[in-house]
């Protein structure tokens, strides 16, 4: 991963969550607690707790956490919270995980768990990156492909490189000329999408997959988009 990427484990001593989840973690600096939330790529049964963040140099919390090391102390709020969780998502034969960047990290933590694999027949892990540098968690995915052979298929698209094996194009544009659905088989109405990271890739989404006939999963109507939008 690029040096700015990091991925951080902590001591797990918050109470039981769900994977999809978020929490806020942080640092008293200066007398103030600074906290930012991330969501968890560990999975709850897991007796660790992990995050992926990108370090921004001049950054109120990630330089700091950046310079942290082995035994250091980090705040974590009390309970996990969020709704970007499997049992919000309607039944479907093909499950769609879209992310941009570190929107990654939470799919991670799905795909660590039964529920996705015993509720669809297919799933489709989409990453999109700029660089093959932000190809966060290459050893995970590959046990997953290694344990579900015939369930999960897996790609990347890069923008700023050309790299083997991946798509050199921004995720909604290589739906739209067939890169991924040749490959990943056709979009209709029972598929479920999760999106997660850039807003921009995710408006872009929606309204792509709104041209499918496909809307947004919501609790008083359910639908097929379901979303978690980054910054």
């Amino acid at each position: 991963m690029d040096d700015d990427l990091v991925s951080i484990r902590f001591e797990n001593n918050i109470p039981p969550y769900i994977a999809g989840q978020f929490t806020k973690i942080g640092l008293k600096l200066d007398g103030d607690l600074v906290s930012r939330p991330y969501s968890l790529v560990s999975a709850p049964h897991e007796d660790f707790l992990e995050v992926i963040y990108v370090n921004v140099p001049d950054g109120k919390l990630t330089p700091h956490l950046h310079k942290l090391d082995t035994n250091d102390s980090i705040f974590v709020m009390d309970k996990a919270s969020g709704f970007f969780i499997m049992d919000e998502v309607p039944d479907g034969d093909k499950l769609w995980l879209v992310a941009t960047g570190t929107g990654l990290g939470v799919f991670i933590s799905l795909l660590k768990t039964d529920s996705p694999w015993k509720r669809f027949k297919e799933i489709v892990l989409i990453h999109g990156v700029r660089t093959s540098g932000e190809l966060a968690y290459q050893d995970q995915i590959k046990e997953l492909q290694a344990k579900h052979p015939n369930q999960l298929k897996y790609l990347q698209t890069v923008t700023r490189e050309k790299i083997d094996n991946t798509i050199n194009a921004r995720i909604p544009d290589a739906i739209k000329d067939g890169s991924i659905t040749n490959i990943c088989g056709e979009i209709n109405s029972s598929s479920q999408f999760m999106l997660c990271g850039n807003p921009d890739m995710i408006n872009d989404m929606v309204d792509l997959l709104g041209t499918y006939g496909l809307e947004r999963n919501r609790r008083s109507k359910p639908g097929n988009i379901t979303l978690e939008k980054y910054w």
